[in-house]
């Protein structure tokens, strides 16, 4: 999971906003979903009709219930069938003889900007509508998320987010607390491509399965590059809301450090870093924690300051010593300061405790060839290719390094090898080889990268 990520959150405890008018239709057609739990324990949340006897609803909202229902006003339905699709916390719930009109699809395409009002039952009271704008659209694996500040509560998950028109955009779904800007909802073609599946169908009792962690969320949200422009966005704006939240200055700070990747070459980066730096020092005025002095090492670091990168590090390790992730950041700060035997013993102590990170071999690996332990970074290769097999620069890596300590056989069957995976590199070993057989001193391995 990436460093100093805040969770999402499903729920949030707050009293349900007051209610705001909205159109007619879009009410008519947003429902309570109800559920047991066992015992008198019950558990409810908010559905959207979106075609003759079809609600559609979050998957978090029904699992674990039996006996479903959905409920509007003093008139209650009850429901036949159920299907999951837990993977966008999306669920399809038939209810025969359900008289409720569908909700009309708003068209594409949605834009950042427009007004939008969330509708659902907060507390099990309403249809309640809360309006906001839509802040932003974001990638998620091959479909998208809707942000929007339209007000979601305990209770709202499932409901419909609507344009001005009270046409559907989509089912309000995920919660980023506290910033009153980030709640997301899933877009309201996923719930057509639902009609369409054959997915499981369920009598009338869902059995809890593994719930996507809201973190976990989170954690692909943030890793896909393509989201990087919208959380840098969403990050200024709540720092602006909530200026004493030191998660808002975290989120901040990891927002520049990767908008400064994504604009590597130009002008950006000298922008962007420093301010990412300020970001991490004013979340870490708020509240001193390793995942944040970690995340001050690493934009340090990309800015060739590695004494004040190691003492950041530093911070991180005194108060978390296993903290494998600021070990081998640290190992990448001295390692870009030349520094290759400290290097080394850093690389060694996160592998120590994350033996899995190919990368960190290779930076290893890099560390003991300058370092002049020439044997000992071979076994370190060998480990990553481990790891990663199809790696063919790695590869090359490894058969250059056989041919400097004159293994020259071993390094013919690398060559074989890459000739499967890359051609050009093979050529290059091959080329090296062919130094080794005229007489003349081979080239040396390629020098390892810098990275986190």
């Amino acid at each position: 999971m990436l460093p100093g990520w805040p969770f999402l959150l499903m729920l949030q405890v707050a009293p349900p906003p007051p209610a705001t008018p909205t159109p007619i239709h879009a009410q008519a057609s947003v429902v309570l979903v109800h559920g047991r739990l066992g015992g008198t324990r019950a558990q409810q949340g908010s559905g959207v009709v979106i075609a003759p006897f079809l609600v559609a609803t979050n998957a978090h909202v029904v699992e674990g219930t039996r006996g479903l229902t959905v409920k509007q006003g003093e008139s209650t339905w009850v429901v036949s069938q159920v299907r999951l699709d837990r993977s966008r916390d999306l669920c399809l719930l038939t209810v025969p003889g359900l008289p409720l009109p569908p909700a009309d699809p708003a068209p594409e395409p949605v834009e950042p900007g427009q007004k939008v009002l969330a509708v659902g039952y907060p507390g099990g009271q309403g249809p309640m509508a809360s309006p906001g704008r839509l802040r932003g659209i974001w990638h998620h694996g091959d479909g998208r998320l809707l942000q929007s500040d339209a007000t979601t509560l305990p209770g709202s998950s499932g409901g419909g987010l609507f344009d001005e028109a009270g046409r559907l955009l989509g089912l309000t779904t995920l919660t980023f607390t506290p910033s009153p800007r980030l709640n997301f909802s899933v877009p309201v073609d996923r719930l057509q491509e639902l009609t369409l599946q054959s997915g499981a169908m369920l009598e009338n009792r869902i059995e809890e399965g593994r719930r996507k962690r809201s973190d976990d969320w989170l954690e692909g949200l943030c890793e896909d590059p393509r989201n990087w422009p919208a959380w840098e966005v969403a990050a200024r704006q709540w720092v602006q809301d909530l200026p004493g939240d030191e998660n808002a200055w975290l989120a901040l700070g990891l927002a520049l450090d990767r908008a400064a990747r994504i604009s590597a070459g130009s002008s950006a980066p000298a922008d962007l870093l420093p301010e990412a730096v300020e970001a991490y020092r004013r979340s870490l005025a708020l509240r001193r924690s390793p995942k944040s002095w970690n995340n001050l090492g690493v934009a340090l670091d990309l800015l060739n300051r590695f004494e004040d990168a190691e003492l950041a590090f530093h911070e991180a390790l005194n108060m978390e010593p296993g903290y494998a992730l600021a070990w081998l950041n640290l190992g990448c700060a001295r390692m870009n300061a030349r520094r290759f035997p400290e290097a080394g013993e850093a690389f060694q102590k996160g592998l120590a405790l994350r033996p899995d990170e190919a990368d960190a071999w290779l930076r290893l690996a890099h560390c003991q060839r300058g370092a002049g332990q020439r044997g000992t970074a071979l076994a370190s290769l060998r480990i990553a290719l481990r790891y990663r097999p199809m790696a063919a620069e790695s590869w090359l890596d490894f058969g250059l390094l056989l041919v400097e300590l004159s293994r020259t056989d071993e390094a013919r069957d690398v060559q074989a090898k890459l000739q499967a995976l890359s051609p050009e590199l093979a050529a290059r070993l091959q080329a090296t080889l062919g130094r080794v057989k005229s007489g003349r001193s081979p080239a040396g391995a390629r020098s390892g990268k810098r990275g986190r």
